[in-house]
């Protein structure tokens, strides 16, 4: 190498060297007493402010039951009941089941989309509609079912509410 080679060499500015970057230590995390990481730095809480924390949102949700449940009390849908008895006296199944079929239908219809209960035995079904027109619905479907029983020997009551 010559001598403007190697003088070359040293003038050459400080930017063209890579700088050194400084040496940077490892974070360590502090623990916690139960042994977690304590990334936010903050210290436990004790087994007496949990306790007071915990009994606090459990009066608040032992209120807020009671609030609901009173007010599902006050919203609660009326229901009206229409029960037919008499089945006892058919021998075919099929005809029991066509006639059950066809109560179930007319029960829908009364119904529409209100709520409905349905109960039935080999000799009774009850029927329930719920809302605040449930005697009008419940008095309708009487008036189809009494059609369909005249000569079957039906026994239909009513139990408004």
């Amino acid at each position: 190498m010559s001598d403007s080679a190697a003088a070359d060499s040293t003038d050459l500015p400080a930017e063209t060297i890579a700088p050194v970057t400084p040496f940077e230590p490892v974070r360590i995390v502090p623990t916690r007493p139960d042994g977690w990481p304590d990334w936010l730095g903050r210290r436990p809480i004790s087994s007496t402010d949990r306790d007071k924390i915990l009994s606090a949102l459990r009066l608040d949700q032992d209120e807020q039951n009671a609030v609901e449940r009173r007010d599902s009390l006050q919203r609660a849908p009326l229901f009206s009941c229409l029960t037919i008895e008499g089945f006892g006296g058919q021998d075919d199944p099929r005809k029991i089941t066509r006639l059950r079929a066809s109560i179930n239908a007319a029960c829908r219809v009364a119904a529409g989309d209100r709520r409905t209960s349905y109960h039935a035995t080999d000799e009774r079904i009850t029927i329930g509609i719920a809302g605040l027109d449930a005697r009008e619905r419940i008095a309708d479907l009487r008036r189809q079912l009494a059609r369909m029983g005249r000569n079957r020997g039906w026994t239909i009551t009513e139990d408004l509410r």
